[in-house]
């Protein structure tokens, strides 16, 4: 799994290209120990806060260096609001949470009754990220360069980094269910664990069959050090290194966390994504379906 990003806390800027999920408690930072305090019901639902007003809480909160772009409605009527940051341009928008009379902003992940992530929901939502449909498509597109693994059965899509360990003891876990036609792989090379995993997957990518260099790298893989056995690409080409990137942007952008992240059609009709190691691949593969879909399988 990748390791948790880093902070200059000084000036706010992010060390991660992911770092837009922890941006929200050095906030808390420049206001002391901002809480929601409990109150009395009130006898009439408040209005939701304008922009301006949760603008102007966000300014002071971060010491002007935050600004809410917009704002949208939220659940259990608190108000979302779409921030950048001045010290991090180039860090993606993120989703940060006011209550209703715009007096306090609610630090950390929101969870829904069933465990849903309400921050990445909300994401979507605004468009900051992909829904798990749309990333299923991109990714399903030959532009990423996906290996397919299998030829019958629904069609799990596993971002994997060469040198994850959990991605190895997935792929362990599937080797034998898509050997007896129950499922079908495609994997995405993405290289965010460790400073070689970029030149792992450029080498796989850029094999003549990337499909037995992959396996080539889960046969030896080191678990001891937790690194894939495929001989570093030092020299990869451009257009190799181009199509990582942008694997791991669209990794990024789906709002992957970490590896590996799974997509796939389920039973009820929606596109599901996972982030880690599944808890039971049975399971998991009892969820799934095939089609209508090509990127499921269909």
């Amino acid at each position: 799994m990748t390791r948790p990003p880093t902070f200059d806390e000084n000036t706010m800027i992010a060390l991660h290209p992911r770092a837009r999920r922890v941006l929200l408690p050095l906030l808390l930072c420049a206001v002391g120990s901002l809480a929601l305090s409990a109150q009395a019901a009130p006898t009439t639902t408040p209005a939701a806060p304008s922009l301006a007003k949760v603008q102007a809480l966000i300014s002071s909160a971060s010491h002007g260096r935050a600004t809410a772009q917009s704002i949208f409605a939220g659940p259990g009527g608190l108000t979302g609001a779409v921030v950048t940051y001045k010290d991090a341009p180039n860090a993606p928008p993120s989703v940060i949470w006011v209550n209703d009379d715009a007096s306090a902003l609610l630090v950390g992940k929101l969870i829904g009754p069933k465990g849903e992530d309400l921050d990445k929901q909300a994401a979507q939502k605004v468009g900051l990220l992909l829904a798990p449909a749309q990333a299923l498509a991109a990714a399903a597109l030959p532009a990423t360069h996906s290996i397919m693994a299998g030829s019958k059965g629904p069609v799990l899509t596993v971002f994997i980094d060469p040198n994850c360990i959990f991605c190895h003891m997935l792929y362990q876990q599937l080797e034998p269910l898509i050997a007896k036609g129950a499922l079908r792989a495609r994997y995405v090379l993405v290289a965010v664990v460790k400073r070689s995993s970029f030149d792992k997957a450029a080498a796989i990518l850029s094999a003549k069959n990337p499909a037995a260099a992959l396996q080539q790298d889960q046969a030896a893989f080191d678990p001891k050090t937790e690194e894939g056995g495929i001989k570093p690409d030092t020299a990869p080409t451009k257009a190799v290194t181009d199509r990582i990137s942008a694997n791991n942007a669209l990794m990024s952008k789906a709002g992957g966390d970490g590896t590996p992240m799974l997509l796939f059609c389920s039973k009820d009709g929606s596109v599901q994504q996972l982030e880690g190691m599944p808890r039971d691949v049975n399971t998991l593969l009892a969820e799934m379906t095939s089609g209508p879909a090509p990127a499921c399988g269909g």
